[in-house]
């Protein structure tokens, strides 16, 4: 079995990957590790490591790792993609968390020597910034809102005080400066218009480090969980999001939970749309589940 590990290379548990997970894997395993020197060198790596006919990659980061390495694999042009699975090394870790995945070798080493399962994966059709069609994949949580406006504040931010801290930090200013949007929604058999201050698409439970959305949402259910919050005030917002982050609904007229399996958005005004933690493109979008694309190891 050829297993592939693409190791973000500025984790700050990088020398932990080193010294006591590499060691362990390696006494079962043949693995290549592929370390990023760049932004985005990720989504560059795994689909170099689908076109070697490689039967396992391992995304070791975080979020945002794993995004990229899940694009790239889909953007290789293979028609037989490689199992994916990840080594949680990054700050907000939330697919991980779903999968059960630990920085554990020992618990790595018996997922490899496990079939990996069929999990969904969503699809992004946007644009980008100078309004050309884009497409972008994600594995857990897309949004628009507060969402990008976050992922741009954090991808200036020092995280000196941990990853809990620091996106609370970056939600709460965040509200501060994003004026809701209008936005426009629709789904199969449902549809909203009005000011959102988050709108969710999401495959997994959570985002922005365990903010669960979507607290009943399955990876393998086909379906996928949607989160809609409207123009809340401050007060009212800070009190749904601590709600939210112990796992449970909010119970507002203007917070909304719904599924669907595709949905179009789009706004009078410029929108971002974030995917996985990494900004994806811009509205007019169209966001499709993809059932059982991807296996992945948990």
């Amino acid at each position: 079995m050829k297993i592939v590990v693409i190791l973000n290379g500025v984790s700050r548990k990088k020398h932990f990957f080193y010294t006591k997970i590499l060691p362990v894997l390696r006494n079962s395993f043949t693995i290549e590790v592929l370390e990023t020197q760049y932004p985005n060198h990720a989504k560059e790596l795994a689909a170099q490591a689908a076109k070697q006919k490689t039967d396992v990659v391992l995304a070791a980061g975080g979020d945002g790792t794993l995004h990229q390495t899940l694009n790239g694999l889909y953007t290789s042009g293979t028609e037989v993609l490689p199992s994916l699975g990840i080594i949680p090394l990054g700050t907000g870790n939330d697919f991980a968390k779903l999968c059960g995945a630990k920085s554990d070798a020992h618990l790595l080493a018996g997922q490899l020597r496990c079939k990996p399962l069929p999990t969904d994966v969503g699809k992004i059709s946007c644009v980008n910034a100078q309004g050309e069609p884009v497409t972008e994949y994600f594995i857990n949580v897309c949004s628009v809102g507060m969402g990008p406006e976050v992922v741009r504040r954090l991808q200036s931010s020092s995280r000196l005080w941990g990853a809990g801290i620091t996106y609370v930090q970056a939600i709460v200013a965040t509200f501060f400066t994003h004026r809701s949007h209008p936005v426009n929604i629709d789904a199969y058999d449902w549809k909203w218009r009005g000011k959102a201050r988050v709108l969710a698409v999401a495959n997994g439970k959570s985002f922005g480090n365990s903010i669960y959305i979507a607290p009943d949402a399955r990876p393998d259910d086909g379906i996928f969980s949607t989160f809609l919050a409207g123009d809340l005030k401050l007060l009212k917002f800070l009190y749904c999001l601590q709600r939210i982050k112990s796992k449970k609904k909010v119970r507002d007229d203007r917070v909304f939970y719904n599924t669907c399996t595709s949905v179009n958005l789009t706004s009078e005004v410029p929108t971002f749309i974030e995917a996985d933690g990494e900004l994806a493109g811009m509205l007019p979008a169209k966001i499709e589940l993809l059932p059982g694309a991807i296996n992945f190891l948990r």
